[in-house]
């Protein structure tokens, strides 16, 4: 089987110094080549199509607005995979990191800063892999449209599909969603579109690098109706509240409807894995329970959402439309564990018509 060829890097760094480090972190990895480097935004967008770019290596730039803005214009003239930089994880430049996800970049993670850093190592090992896998993504196009207002009817469509499936009325005890790459647009637009008063809690396991949870978490609630935490061992859910597994831990949901938080092996290569909170739903939830799983790579989560079906709940995969990449609903259609496919804005429509008050 032929070599791949190495992915082709650009990387937008404003600062000379910055630009020069972030350059040699990626050098020297064979599977990775830079084939550009610059700190003008129409500079990389010229680099960008003459060196056929296959991904852009975003820096922390001066300001946030800035990169912001850079992000954005990429998206809109030359839709390239972004995995951009931040140099700190605390709550509030986490929260702010989550303005780039909106911009249209697909990843952010923190930058390994100097070789002497306790985890320079294992965070440079993050972004090469990361740069490596995004790279592959080539449905960013549809970030424009996702980021924007609705592209259907969101409150229209779900209720003629509902009446076409016959779909019933569950006595719901909560939701269970599952995401990955693009999760986090995709979920702004679902708990976003939800009405204050939906009935259950609703558990998320959302892959992400570690500490960025946090800002996760403030950044959803400042988007929707619905208070958005991390979650802690033996919290009892409560309606109208989402909870986020927190880093490195996987999330399950006992018979008597409290959390169980544990750092056993990561499933699927996660940790969290969708898929130990979907069996935890399945197991002891059935048909009390709905299923959802958004977009991202792999498979994560798929096996267990036809697990939910099968155990008599109700399961949801995004179309393939409004996903950046339909892996894990995919994978979950194509092994028949979808009741209903649906975009995130249709399945916040959809979930109040399902559940018995």
């Amino acid at each position: 089987m032929a070599t791949r060829a190495p992915v082709r890097v650009l990387v937008l760094e404003p600062s000379v110094p910055r630009r020069h480090r972030l350059q040699r972190l990626v050098e020297g990895n064979p599977t990775l080549q830079v084939v550009g480097a610059t700190g003008q935004v129409h500079q990389a967008l010229e680099a960008a199509e003459r060196d056929h770019v296959e991904v852009i290596l975003l820096g922390q730039g001066h300001a946030l607005a800035d990169t912001v803005a850079s992000t954005r214009r990429i998206m809109q003239a030359r839709a390239t995979p972004i995995v951009a930089l931040t140099a700190t994880t605390g709550p509030q430049e986490a929260k702010e990191s989550f303005a780039l996800i909106e911009a249209g970049a697909l990843v952010v993670l923190r930058d390994p800063g100097s070789p002497a850093s306790t985890r320079h190592d294992e965070e440079r090992q993050q972004l090469l892999t990361t740069l490596r896998m995004m790279s592959e993504v080539r449905v960013v196009r549809r970030w424009a449209a996702m980021a924007g207002a609705p592209t259907r009817a969101a409150a229209n469509v779900p209720a003629r599909q509902l009446a076409r499936a016959g779909a019933r009325k569950v006595h719901s005890a909560l939701v269970a969603i599952g995401a990955s790459t693009g999760g986090p647009v995709a979920l702004r637009q679902l708990l976003g579109a939800l009405p204050p008063d939906f009935p259950v809690p609703i558990l998320i396991v959302q892959h992400m690098a570690d500490g960025f949870l946090q800002g996760m978490a403030q950044w959803l609630s400042g988007r929707s109706s619905v208070r958005v935490a991390i979650a802690t061992p033996g919290t009892e859910p409560r309606p109208g509240h989402a909870y986020l597994a927190p880093d490195g831990m996987h999330m399950r949901v006992a018979a008597d409807g409290r959390l169980v938080l544990d750092d056993a092996s990561p499933v699927n290569g996660h940790r969290p894995a969708v898929s130990c909170l979907l069996a935890s739903a399945a197991d002891h939830y059935g048909s009390r329970a709905i299923g959802v799983l958004l977009t991202g790579m792999g498979k994560d989560g798929a096996a267990e959402l036809k697990r939910m079906k099968d155990a008599g709940a109700v399961t949801i995969a995004q179309d393939e439309a409004s996903s950046v990449v339909h892996g894990m609903p995919g994978e979950a259609i194509r092994c028949g564990g979808a009741t209903y496919v649906m975009s995130p804005e249709e399945i916040a429509a959809a979930l109040p018509a399902l559940i018995l008050r």
